[in-house]
């Protein structure tokens, strides 16, 4: 991908603290002020077969969200969750939901990809496709952001794609009173979802954004003995594609500052540290390569979905849940660290790297 990546992979509106409210609207998500419409389009699902929106969700809660499959990071971890809480939930309440996934990359999302990437998760997801002028329409009718595509090469398929990054959460009545950002955990979805699906309604203003989701860690505290890079987590979550799929990292400098330089893996083709910078109401977040990251004195690192992660591109083959990947960061002083990334769920991943906090009594 080489160059500067001017672009979030999934950047996103980010929601301003400055407005947040005392008041409460008893849902987890953020109030819509005016509601939005559920919009009439129509465009193709991954069937070849077209699929009007208002007219093939009508009567059900309608979870709208545009992302593409290419995503390393934010788009797979929104899906993942709401397809974990989606499961849980009594045949009633899972029955009267409807989760619909809007490619931002057409060009590479073709029908079979995009069926294949959602099965991964939940067959019953519907995915559509049309071109970006189709689709940026759809967006401005909903006061969202256009589609932001990275330049590359002519001919190259490596490139990032900004775009949104809530979820609009249209009710039984067909309007869409709240929205969820990214930051939104499992246990918010599990809090609003049988709401939603009961037809009830929002009420006042409730505090917006990552920032108002509070995830307590697990787990106890671990004694070990001191070393200057003591790395309490390394996950990879399962990937839906062998293209691409991300790397985080809790780890704690014991010892002098030091600085991160590198990481490699024998499973993947590249790997490159990214950083996404948040955007606010008006722009999106955009994730920037990093070259090298520095670790303070006593500091804990942590690489975390939303934030600084590291993109893994082209793997030899999908690894599984349960299998390690063999990862390598090098360190300016500590030199190069060995270890084995443990693949996991996306609807474990949050819980795991707040257990790795705790265990370093953070």
């Amino acid at each position: 991908m080489g160059g500067m990546l001017a672009l979030a992979a999934c950047g996103g509106r980010g929601a301003d603290k400055g407005e947040e409210s005392a008041a409460t609207s008893g849902f987890r998500g953020v109030l819509t002020d005016p509601p939005r419409e559920k919009p009439d389009f129509t465009l193709t699902d991954f069937n070849g077969a077209p699929f009007n929106f208002r007219q093939a969700t009508a009567g059900k809660v309608t979870l709208l969200f545009f992302g593409y499959t290419h995503c390393p990071d934010i788009c797979p971890l929104h899906v993942a969750n709401i397809a974990a809480v989606l499961k849980k939930l009594p045949f009633e309440a899972r029955d009267a939901i409807q989760f619909v996934f809007v490619t931002t990359d057409p060009a590479r999302d073709t029908p079979e990809r995009l069926k294949e990437w959602l099965g991964n998760f939940d067959p019953k997801f519907i995915g559509l496709r049309g071109t970006e002028e189709e689709v940026n329409r759809i967006l401005y009718t909903l006061r969202m952001p256009p589609i932001q595509k990275d330049t590359a090469p002519a001919g190259s398929t490596e490139y990032l794609v900004g775009h949104a990054a809530q979820v609009l959460a249209f009710g039984i009545d067909g309007k869409s009173r709240l929205e969820y950002p990214f930051g939104i955990r499992q246990e918010d979805w599990t809090h609003d979802l049988p709401k939603l699906a009961r037809g009830e309604l929002p009420t006042g203003v409730q505090p917006s954004g990552p920032g108002a989701v509070d995830l307590k860690p697990t787990g106890s505290p671990d004694d070990v003995p001191t070393v200057a890079i003591r790395v309490a987590a390394a996950l990879v979550p399962q990937p839906a594609s062998t293209t691409e799929g991300a790397l985080y990292l809790v780890l704690r400098n014991a010892a002098t500052e030091d600085t991160l330089i590198a990481v490699s893996s024998e499973a993947v083709k590249a790997a490159e540290m990214h950083e996404t910078m948040p955007g606010d109401h008006q722009t999106m977040g955009h994730m920037m390569p990093v070259k090298e990251v520095v670790v303070k004195a006593g500091e804990t690192l942590q690489f975390t979905p939303g934030g600084r992660h590291v993109m893994l591109m082209g793997f030899t083959r999908r690894p599984e849940i349960g299998e390690t990947i063999p990862v390598r960061l090098r360190f300016r002083r500590a030199g190069e660290v060995v270890l084995a990334a443990n693949v996991v769920s996306y609807a474990d991943l949050e819980r795991m790297l707040a257990a790795a906090v705790t265990s370093l009594g953070q």
